[in-house]
């Protein structure tokens, strides 16, 4: 197979995938690279993520907090902190509004502790899914009854101009602290804090919600210490909130380079946990010691989301900055139990609109029904867009208005094709991978037409089979203890910095486990070396004797060298040619 061209093989479960390889490595050489020393094959697998220079290099490897941008570099941030000031020293009445998600829970949070730490009282609000996303007019009120006069929004408020308005009527200030995509006309609030603002100065534009929360906090804290506010026991320490940072900013899917792997970096390594809440949620969850970027996915986040869909997201709140232990623990299996009710719901409209959308060519599915639940359409989405291999937008209908939530593929940019469509829309938000809409019924059909014209015409017969963008072909004597625990050091892996995918040739399977009486486990051999190697894939049935090329991952579990594979391909050697795969 040449480097850089994609070569179409048909895979063990019967479909077509296309296989991009980028790097070769057949030995595990060991380079200097300025003052590290690294293996070949590691070099390369950077190179595949755009880091190239010594420097890059060792900031990738071993990022540092030294290395996060100053706040201040956010426009609007000095306003802001001059306002918390204020509002500190004339103990002025603070009302944080957050959002139902994990992203919008944990900027929530960190805000709370914060305030807490300094001992300043501060009220919070978490909107329901019926509230709609934004910064909602009962929020506002909820605020004003408590008698703030000062609202900080935090993964929220871009796109609420009506709202702003309204909240300056009733003698409130407002500090929005949001990631999403502004649109043209911005509120008239009191400070705007978004790294996405036309003009701004701060060098990555990709934070989460709960990364430009943090932010402002590091800024307010800097001025604080320099008003000496601060006595010697209560000035916060902001690196034990980076657990609650990285939650969210895993959950959120921005991309994890620059500023935010560093703070996922450390935040999921935090050996000194910012709250008791994440502990007895990690229990329930199964987890043992430090957190994973894949537990925090696939187990930590649906709990907390899960309470935003169905129930009432502020308990993740509570269990997060509350520190009963009776009272978090309680909390924490409610989380547990709501998980198991969402995933029922969620298996019901995926079932549904799978009946309709199997061989589909749509360029978005946009599926819609009544009855299902508005707080797994955007689950449900994400699920048959990661099925189907393209966009889609899950709608539940309502009366007069229905709410639907969207998912993207690759580098199709969803939320520039949704607001082509706005002014047939109520509202909408979000970013490129995620969106929000409401709608009216009637219009649901008209948006769905010109929904896939849009990204039909921007992206043409974009490829829907599985790409599996190999890092690097091997041979598997490159493979040993010292290599995988490099490896390691490119987690946390994520959007935009994905785990190696590495491809091997001419395999034999020599043996075969069952793990679990469920998963089977292969020895492999190339010549080289063998392996054993696990499959996740029901699908997956490789025979004994039988040689096949394999895509696989690679890496330490709990101090064992592991091995998964992810994709496998027959190879006929009866038939085989000479450079054949």
């Amino acid at each position: 197979m040449e480097i850089n061209k994609s070569i179409e093989l048909k895979s063990v479960k019967g479909d077509i995938k296309n296989v991009f390889i980028k790097e070769r490595c057949f030995d595990n050489n060991i380079i200097t690279e300025g003052d590290l020393t690294l293996y070949e094959i590691t070099k390369k697998i950077l190179k595949n993520r755009g880091v190239n220079t010594s420097k890059d290099i060792k900031n990738f490897l071993y990022p540092s907090l030294s290395s996060l941008y100053s706040p201040f570099l956010l426009q609007d941030m000095d306003i802001a902190v001059d306002r918390l000031i204020k509002a500190i020293k004339s103990r002025e009445k603070i009302f944080i509004v957050g959002d139902y998600d994990v992203d919008g829970v944990t900027a929530t949070s960190i805000m709370l502790k914060f305030f807490q730490d300094i001992g300043v009282h501060a009220n919070f609000y978490i909107p329901k899914r019926e509230d709609g996303y934004g910064l909602s007019l009962a929020a506002i009120k909820s605020a004003h009854s408590n008698g703030a006069t000062l609202l900080i929004t935090v993964d929220n408020g871009i796109t609420n101009i009506d709202e702003i308005r309204f909240a300056k009527e009733v003698g409130i200030d407002v500090i929005i602290t949001d990631h999403h995509e502004p649109q043209d006309e911005l509120p008239n609030a009191y400070a705007i804090i978004n790294p996405k603002r036309s003009g701004s100065k701060f060098p990555f534009k990709d934070l989460s919600g709960v990364g430009v929360a943090f932010n402002l906090l590091v800024a307010l804290r800097n001025r604080l210490r320099k008003n000496n506010f601060f006595k010697s026991d209560n000035e916060p320490n902001l690196k034990k909130y980076l657990d609650l940072v990285a939650l969210g900013t895993l959950a959120d899917i921005v991309p994890l380079l620059d500023e935010n792997r560093v703070c996922v970096k450390f935040g999921l390594s935090n050996s000194d946990a910012s709250c008791v809440g994440l502990e007895y949620l990690k229990r329930v969850s199964k987890i043992n010691g430090n957190l994973t970027s894949r537990n925090v996915g696939f187990s930590i986040a649906p709990r907390i989301n899960a309470a935003g869909r169905l129930y009432d997201a502020s308990i993740a709140v509570d269990m997060f900055v509350k520190d009963d232990e009776d009272e978090v623990e309680n909390i924490a299996r409610k989380l547990d139990e709501i998980n198991n009710e969402r995933r029922k719901l969620q298996s019901l409209v995926v079932s549904e609109i799978e009946k309709n959308v199997a061989g589909t060519q749509q360029s978005v599915i946009v599926a819609s029904g009544k009855g299902w639940h508005r707080g797994v359409v955007g689950i449900a989405a994400s699920s048959i867009s990661s099925k189907y291999l393209r966009p889609a937008i899950i709608i539940s209908k309502m009366d007069g208005i229905s709410v639907g939530s969207g998912r993207s593929v690759g580098d199709i940019d969803l939320f520039s094709a949704v607001k082509e469509t706005g002014d047939i829309l109520e509202r909408f938000g979000g970013h490129k991978m995620a969106v929000g809409i409401s709608i009216k019924n009637e219009l649901i059909e008209t948006f769905s037409e010109r929904i896939n014209d849009i990204v039909s015409e921007k992206y043409g017969d974009y490829e829907i089979n599985k790409t599996y963008n190999v890092d690097c072909e091997v041979s598997l004597n490159v493979f040993n203890r010292h290599f995988l625990t490099e490896l390691s050091k490119l987690e946390p892996y994520g959007h935009s910095n994905e785990e190696p995918l590495f491809f091997v040739k001419h395999t034999v399977v020599k043996d075969k486990n069952m793990i679990l009486n469920k998963y089977p486990k292969y020895m492999l051999s190339d010549g080289t070396q063998n392996i054993w190697a696990i499959s996740f894939d029901t699908k997956m049935d490789l025979q004994i004797g039988n040689v096949y090329n394999i895509i696989f991952t690679a890496g330490m579990n709990n101090g064992y060298m592991s091995y998964t594979i992810k994709d496998a391909f027959l190879v006929d050697m009866n038939n085989m040619n000479l450079g054949d795969i």
